[in-house]
């Protein structure tokens, strides 16, 4: 699968809040890496239990993905992410890139190898400057 497919498909996943599905596009030893994570995930399952924590605390809104960029194993794109974070009783509204590399993307059995999350998650970290969402650790 090409990294486009690929970056659509993720987010098709995290709208529907489904931890295994998402694990099962990433490549045996595959990166995740978003603002709101310390530290980044590797491997499908720190992928996994990172994604089902999250929904746990956190409650998918609305996902759009726009101007997707791509040759076949690499795709950049810009996307708005809107979610319910149910600790603090707060609704996020944020604009982020996204930037996902495919391995084996000329083949019909592409994995991610890497998929990079880029937003602004400043407005939403505590004083500390710790994750939002404490999870993946």
């Amino acid at each position: 699968m090409t990294a486009d497919r690929l970056l659509e498909r993720y987010f098709g996943l995290f709208r529907a809040r489904d931890a295994a599905g998402i694990a099962a596009l990433f490549a045996p030893r595959g990166l995740y890496e978003f603002p709101f994570l310390r530290p980044r995930l590797v491997g499908a399952a720190e992928i996994r239990a990172g994604h089902a924590q999250a929904f746990e605390v956190a409650e998918p809104r609305a996902v759009e993905l726009r101007a997707v960029r791509a040759a076949a194993a690499v795709a950049i794109a810009e996307g708005r992410l809107r979610a319910r974070v149910e600790r603090d009783g707060c609704d996020i509204d944020l604009p982020f890139a996204a930037v996902a590399e495919a391995e084996n993307a000329d083949s019909g059995d592409g994995l991610l190898a890497r998929l990079s999350i880029y937003c602004d998650a400043h407005p939403y970290r505590l004083w500390c400057d710790g994750p939002v969402m404490a999870f993946g650790a």
